[in-house]
């Protein structure tokens, strides 16, 4: 009568069973009086709250208890409890249940815009892909047709016109590894964990100190690595890591030694730790979070890339649940990237790659 005066629709339940009906269909709130609650009861509202409850779900349970007589572990099992000392006002209860109804409201406004914003990135996601999809034809024949222009018109041409046409060429050719490294940004999360194979990670290193074979030679670099572990992560994954650490590590070398890289590893309870260490110009504590970001370069005029190589490095890490950050500062011993993949008991059998 209470909760009806203040219009606040309440049923009454004879036993625990008919109190999980109401539950089960929709009921926002329970109040139960301290002598229902006995254990079977407590048992089985606690069963309920595990099995049929979401993630996001916390129902609030009031309890009107006799000189706070519960047990601490009852309480601790219903979860999202209230606990009223009787005897009460009724300004009291009325205040509690409102209270708790508003708590349960907004669960439900949390949880809708939780899925508003996932649809909302999926749709995003979605809309890059399709859009970097369809830049990369067009982009690929503007740098065609001013390559073909600029060989027509070999000899033809004043030092102007062909540096503008050599730049325009360049610009086109930046813009299409940015739409392809923004395709490779935005496909990261479209696997899930179950999906993830075992992968030998001396064989992935491997691969990439091949694919970067020219540059390593170019800069008379050195690259070691410990004995490395199997991970549960997906090969493309991990080859988009090494290739772009040490890729990096090789443009951002000093001046005067020749790039020195090691690739180390360390076991955690769940993760293997790796990190790429180098002995190049290193990085500004300041910068340490900005590198990460999209198209955040350090000495843009300086060092070739498109700004999205850290950022995909990021995505792929946490998108396995690891972690990556940096360990350097100007002038001291270059940088270290360090990073956390899900491990795998074993080891790589690949010893020695280069």
């Amino acid at each position: 009568r209470t909760l009806a005066s203040a219009n606040v629709q309440a049923e009454i339940c004879s036993d625990s069973s008919e109190l999980l009906e109401m539950l089960g269909h929709g009921a926002a709130s329970a109040i139960v009086a301290e002598e229902a609650l006995s254990p079977n009861a407590a048992n089985d509202l606690s069963k309920w709250r595990r099995a049929s409850q979401p993630p996001w779900s916390d129902m609030p349970v009031i309890v009107l208890t006799l000189k706070k007589r519960v047990n601490a572990l009852t309480i601790q099992t219903l979860g999202n409890v209230a606990c009223l000392e009787r005897p009460l006002r009724p300004e009291t209860v009325v205040a509690a249940v409102r209270a708790a109804l508003s708590a349960r409201m907004r669960q439900y406004e949390s949880r809708s815009r939780e899925e508003t914003l996932i649809r909302l990135n999926g749709d995003l996601e979605q809309f890059a892909y399709a859009a970097a999809h369809d830049l990369r034809e067009p982009l690929r024949n503007v740098a065609l047709s001013v390559e073909m222009a600029k060989a027509q018109m070999q000899g033809k041409l004043d030092s102007d016109t062909e540096a503008l046409l050599n730049s325009a060429m360049q610009n086109a050719r930046k813009m299409e590894a940015m739409v392809r490294d923004l395709l490779a940004y935005s496909r990261v999360l479209h696997d899930d964990e179950q999906s993830w194979p075992i992968t030998n990670c001396c064989e992935v290193l491997a691969a990439a100190v091949e694919n970067l074979a020219v540059e390593i030679r170019a800069s008379s670099a050195q690259i070691t690595h410990d004995e490395l572990p199997l991970v549960k992560m997906d090969r493309t994954h991990l080859l988009q890591i090494f290739q772009n650490l040490i890729g990096n590590a090789l443009k951002y070398r000093g001046l005067v030694e020749p790039p020195q890289i090691h690739i180390g590893s360390a076991a955690t309870q769940k993760f293997w730790k790796l990190s790429v260490k180098d002995n190049g110009i290193g990085i500004k504590p300041e910068f340490h979070e900005r590198v990460f970001g999209i198209f955040k370069r350090l000495r843009e005029k300086e060092v070739d890339g498109t700004g999205i190589g850290l950022a995909l490095c990021k995505r792929i890490v946490e998108h396995h649940g690891g972690e990556i950050w940096i360990d350097s500062s100007v002038g001291k011993q270059g940088a270290t990237f360090v990073f956390t993949v899900p491990a795998v008991e074993g080891k790589g059998n690949v010893e020695t790659i280069i």
